[in-house]
C-alpha cells in the first residue's frame, strides 16, 4: 500500500515533467501568473528586494534567466522558481525575451517558449551550424543569421516570415540587435565576416534597414561596433563614427524608411555611454573630463535633437557614478563611494540611487541602499549599476557580476 502511495504521488511530477521532445524537461508554471510592479518605470523606487539571481530580463514581475540548456523564469516577489525550460542534450547559444515570449537559440534549433505558462510553443529546425547562433527579439519578431542572409520567426507560432540577404561583401553575418522603427522598419545592426580569416574580407559592421513585413532590404550604412551605440530615442542612433581613430567623434544617426543619415555630431572629448533613452545619451567621464580615469565622476547628458550639452552634474568628492537606464523621462543611476583594492570583499555603504529627470538633470528621487558586499577583485573598476527598468520594477548589481547579488526595487 504504502508503495502505491509513492506511486500514485509521483505521477503527477512525472506528467509535469513530461518532455515536449525527446528530451526537454519542461517543469510549468508554478502557481498564478506574477502581476507586474507597475504599467511604467518606478517614480519613487522605495522597495528592495535582495535576490540571488541570474543575468536575465526583467518582465511582468519575472526574471528570465539563461540556463546552461535552456531558460527558466523566477518570481521576484518570492525569489522562487516560476518556470523552467531545458533541452538536456544541447547548450544555449543565445536567449531573448518580450512581454509574451522567451525565444531560445540553440546550435541548429530555435526555441520558442511562452511567458506565462513556461511551455514550448514551437521549435524550428535551422540544420548544422558551426558558429555561434544569434537570435534578438524585435516587434514580435525573432532574427537571427544564416549564411549569408538574415531570416525573421514569428515569436509566437515560428512561422517564417522573411529572409534578407546581406551584401555579397559580408557572407557570414552576426545579428547583434534589432532596433524597431515607426512605418514597418527594422533597423539591424550586423557584423560581416564574422568568422573570416582571410585579409581579403575584413570584419565590419553593418546597418541593415529593412521592411519588417516583406524582408525587402531598403538602406544599408557601415557603422562601427555596435556594442558601442546607444539609442537615443525611436529614431536615434549615437555611436563613434566608423573607420576612425578619433573615439570621441560622435555620430547622431537619424533612422528611418528611407535611410540612417547624420543628424548631428556630439561635442564630447570621451564616449562613455552610461545610459540614453527619451531623447537623451548620456555620458560619464572623469573629473578631468578626458574619460581616461577609473572613476566616473561627472555626468554628462546630450540632447538628440542637435547634440547639444543639456546637462552636467558632478558627484560630490569621494563619490562616482554607474551605469543607468533612461525611461519613461527619468534617469535611474547609482552614486556610490569611491572604491579602492582594500575594500574587495567588504561590504560596502553609502551608496545611493538616483531618480533624475532625464531633461534637466534635477534630482526627482534618492534612495539609501543597504550595504552590499564588493567583489574579491579589483574594485578600482567596480561600479554598481542599473541594468534593467521594466514593469514598475528596476534591477542592480555590481558591473559584470549579477548572479552574485542583486537588488530589485518597486516604488
Amino acid at each position: 500500500m504504502a508503495a502505491t502511495a509513492v506511486c500514485l504521488l509521483l505521477v503527477p511530477l512525472a506528467q509535469r515533467l513530461q518532455p515536449s521532445g525527446e528530451s526537454d524537461l519542461v517543469t510549468g508554471a508554478r502557481g498564478p501568473f506574477p502581476a507586474a510592479f507597475g504599467a511604467e518605470a518606478p517614480v519613487a523606487p522605495e522597495h528592495v528586494m535582495r535576490r540571488k539571481t541570474g543575468e536575465g530580463a526583467l518582465v511582468h514581475g519575472l526574471s528570465v534567466e539563461l540556463t546552461f540548456n535552456g531558460a527558466r523564469a523566477v518570481n521576484l516577489r518570492t525569489g522562487k522558481e516560476y518556470w523552467r525550460y531545458e533541452r538536456q542534450d544541447s547548450g544555449v547559444m543565445s536567449f531573448d525575451v518580450s512581454e509574451r515570449t522567451v525565444v531560445i537559440a540553440y546550435w541548429e534549433t530555435l526555441v520558442g517558449v511562452d511567458l506565462r505558462t513556461g511551455k514550448p510553443l514551437w521549435r524550428k529546425d535551422l540544420g548544422d551550424r558551426k558558429l555561434f547562433r544569434d537570435m534578438r527579439l524585435g516587434g514580435g519578431q525573432a532574427l537571427t543569421s544564416a549564411p549569408g542572409t538574415v531570416r525573421a520567426f514569428d515569436e509566437r507560432d515560428g512561422r517564417s516570415l522573411w529572409t534578407v540577404r546581406a551584401p555579397k561583401s559580408c557572407p557570414a553575418v552576426d545579428v547583434h540587435a534589432v532596433y524597431v522603427l515607426p512605418d514597418h522598419v527594422s533597423a539591424v545592426p550586423l557584423l560581416c565576416n564574422v568568422a573570416s580569416l582571410d585579409t581579403d574580407n575584413e570584419q565590419y559592421y553593418l546597418l541593415l534597414g529593412v521592411d519588417n513585413r516583406t524582408g525587402k532590404a531598403l538602406w544599408q550604412r557601415r557603422i562601427s561596433d555596435p556594442n558601442w551605440a546607444v539609442r537615443g530615442d525611436a529614431h536615434t542612433l549615437a555611436a563613434p563614427k566608423p573607420d576612425t581613430d578619433d573615439p570621441p567623434a560622435v555620430q547622431l544617426l537619424d533612422m528611418s524608411r528611407e535611410g540612417a543619415t547624420p543628424r548631428a555630431d556630439l561635442d564630447t572629448t570621451a564616449w562613455n555611454p552610461v545610459g540614453a533613452g527619451s531623447g537623451t545619451v548620456l555620458l560619464a567621464t572623469d573629473a578631468q573630463g578626458d574619460g581616461d580615469g577609473n572613476h566616473d565622476t561627472v555626468l554628462h547628458a546630450y540632447d538628440t535633437e542637435d547634440g547639444r550639452l543639456a546637462w552636467r552634474l558632478k558627484a560630490p568628492t569621494g563619490q562616482e557614478y554607474g551605469s543607468g537606464v533612461i525611461a519613461d523621462g527619468r534617469v535611474y543611476l547609482v552614486r556610490q563611494p569611491l572604491l579602492t583594492k582594500a575594500d574587495a570583499g567588504r561590504r560596502i555603504r553609502g551608496a545611493e540611487l538616483l531618480v533624475l529627470d532625464a531633461d534637466t538633470g534635477r534630482a526627482l528621487h534618492t534612495l539609501r541602499l543597504p550595504a552590499m558586499t564588493a567583489p574579491d577583485e579589483d574594485v578600482s573598476f567596480m561600479k554598481l549599476d542599473v541594468h534593467e527598468v521594466a514593469d514598475g520594477a528596476l534591477s542592480l548589481s555590481w558591473r559584470e557580476l549579477r548572479p552574485d547579488e542583486q537588488l530589485i526595487i518597486t516604488d
